[in-house]
């Protein structure tokens, strides 16, 4: 679970197949408040569904014997990768950006963020679309995939992001878009394999965005 306090996040690393793999306790992305963010349903990956609210041609390990489970991943960014340290505003609750001397470089604007990662990559969460990912500067890099209700984790260096047609990519953890959105919904990358949805269909891609399996 995605907490404020420690901000270290641990999955279950997806079956390849999986669009919605066994993460242990649900994880609620939650203001600085404590209170629970709302999710928006209709979102890819918010509810496990579809865009269009259905489970049909989901992504979906359950019927595929060629994949393995991935082994559980942790996620802990310490505070201070590319000199951001996530601060909140008490007046707003909003959280931002400091320098370690102090200078605000990403202003208080969003109602959780994460730390920033090596690669220069934090999640947020603006309370609009709601999860973003951002660079250093505090630019939206991309729209994130709704996952867990929170913003997708990275798994093997990849994660979900949603174009404004509501199709699935894949972004890497410097903020670069290796697999441009163009599926219906897709899974986490898993021992190099992803499974994804599009045009009534499902099949496997690697990291290129190839097409490995049918």
């Amino acid at each position: 679970m995605r907490g404020v306090a420690g901000l270290v996040l641990i999955t279950a690393a997806a079956c390849a197949g999986s669009a919605k793999p066994n993460t242990g306790p649900e994880r609620k992305p939650v203001g600085t408040d404590g209170s629970e963010l709302e999710q928006d349903p209709h979102l890819p990956g918010g509810t496990g569904n579809t865009p269009d609210g259905s489970n049909e041609n989901r992504p979906s390990s359950d019927h595929r014997a060629d994949f393995q489970p991935c082994e559980p991943s942790i996620e802990d960014h310490k505070p201070g990768n590319y000199d951001r340290y996530s601060f909140e505003d008490a007046k707003t609750g909003l959280v931002g950006f400091k320098t370690s001397s102090g200078a605000i470089v990403i202003p208080a604007r969003f109602k959780f963020a994460y730390e920033f990662g090596d690669g220069g990559i934090a999640a947020a969460v603006d309370g609009t679309t709601p999860f973003v990912f951002i660079d250093s500067t505090g630019k939206t890099i991309a729209k994130a995939y709704a996952y867990d209700n929170g913003p997708d984790y990275f798994e093997e260096g990849l994660a979900r992001i949603v174009d404004p047609r509501g199709k699935v990519g894949y972004i890497d953890t410097t903020g670069k878009i290796v697999i441009a959105p163009q599926f219906d919904d897709a899974a986490s990358f898993c021992h190099g394999k992803a499974e994804v949805a599009a045009g009534g269909k499902t099949y496997v891609i690697d990291k290129a965005g190839k097409t490995v399996a049918p």
